[in-house]
This record gives structure tokens, C-alpha cells and sequence, in this order.
């Protein structure tokens, strides 16, 4: 998924980590567990409907989708 920083606009490469459901932001070569308070200074650019879906079970409530959000993929059956 891509987020994007409200702050300054730099836009990051994430992913959640499926066994501690944990979202991790990449910076360049650097990468960095995301609490979910700091969730309210960036927004979802682009996700999966599954991506979505783990962000709001592993309790990143605040972290918005962007104006321009993209959908990407296909939802995996359940």
C-alpha cells in the first residue's frame, strides 16, 4: 500500500505485518513500526480491499483515505 504524510506530502511504501499487525512504513532504505495514534498524520493513497480491511482490524482507525484514493487488485476470497 502507499501512504501519504498530511504534514509535508511524502508519500511511503507500507505494509502491515501479519503476525503482529503492526503497520510498517518504508523510508527509502528505512522502515518503521506506525503506531496507530500516529496514523492521524498520514492517509491511505492506495490499498488492496484486504489491505483496508486488516488496517481496521489491527486497530488503525485513524488513518484516512485520501481524496485521490486508488483501489488496487482484487479482493482475495474469505
Amino acid at each position: 500500500m502507499k501512504l501519504r504524510c498530511t504534514l509535508d506530502g511524502l508519500l511511503l511504501d507500507a505494509y502491515l505485518q501479519s503476525a503482529r499487525r503492526r503497520l510498517v512504513a518504508v523510508d527509502g532504505e528505512e522502515a518503521f513500526v506506525m503506531e496507530a495514534i500516529e496514523a492521524i498524520y498520514y492517509e491511505i493513497v492506495a490499498a488492496t480491499a484486504d489491505e483496508l480491511l486488516a488496517l481496521e482490524q489491527a486497530g488503525y482507525r485513524l488513518l484516512r483515505v485520501a481524496e485521490d484514493f486508488e483501489i488496487r487488485g482484487k479482493r482475495t476470497a474469505s
